[in-house]
């Protein structure tokens, strides 16, 4: 249950993010992405800064899944010459396919999750619109993991593109969101 309050804290500050005023536009700002000599990706995001020797980093993926029945997350995970393990990602709300037979006994915790959010999307003030990684020490968090939350999939995938790049030519570059 503590994890699916967790991803319903992330949702609701993303979903946050989609409201807007009438006659108001959400514009979506151009993704620098500049290659330095330094050898060092350098990533600017909103909710904070992550720099990495290119040549540190050993594995690079991105993947989507599905959390708790809740979320729809796509993840990018570096993977370092260190303990460290370094995760970006973008969630939204799952909205499973009307007919859909993968719920079985999960579908009576899903209408209850989704009330829950709906709830407390009632609540919340819409001048929370950035998204923050949420952690309950120690439960939700592991040692060694930096993450940070991105409010577009789009940004992710350019995040994406920044650090396959840099990991592939060893090419340092400054990114930002």
């Amino acid at each position: 249950m503590k994890t699916i309050l967790i991803a319903l804290s992330l949702l609701l500050t993303v979903s946050l993010h989609a409201q807007t005023t009438p006659g108001q536009t959400t514009p979506t700002q151009p993704q620098q992405d500049q290659v330095t000599r330094d050898g060092l990706w350098d990533g600017r995001l909103k909710g904070g800064n992550y720099i990495v020797r290119c040549n540190s980093i050993i594995a690079l993926s991105k993947h989507e899944y599905i959390s708790d029945g809740v979320a729809r997350v796509v993840e990018v995970n570096l993977t370092l010459n260190s303990a460290q393990i370094v995760r970006f990602y973008f969630l939204e709300p799952y909205k499973p396919e009307t007919g859909s037979s993968t719920l079985g006994a999960g579908t009576q915790a899903l209408e209850k999750a989704k009330g829950m959010f709906e709830q407390a999307a009632g609540r919340v003030s819409p001048e929370l619109t950035t998204p923050k990684v949420v952690k309950n020490y120690p439960a939700s968090t592991h040692a060694h993991t930096i993450e940070f939350v991105l409010k577009e999939e789009a940004t992710l995938n350019s995040l994406f593109g920044s650090l396959e790049r840099s990991f592939r030519t060893g090419q340092g570059r400054v990114w930002a969101e």
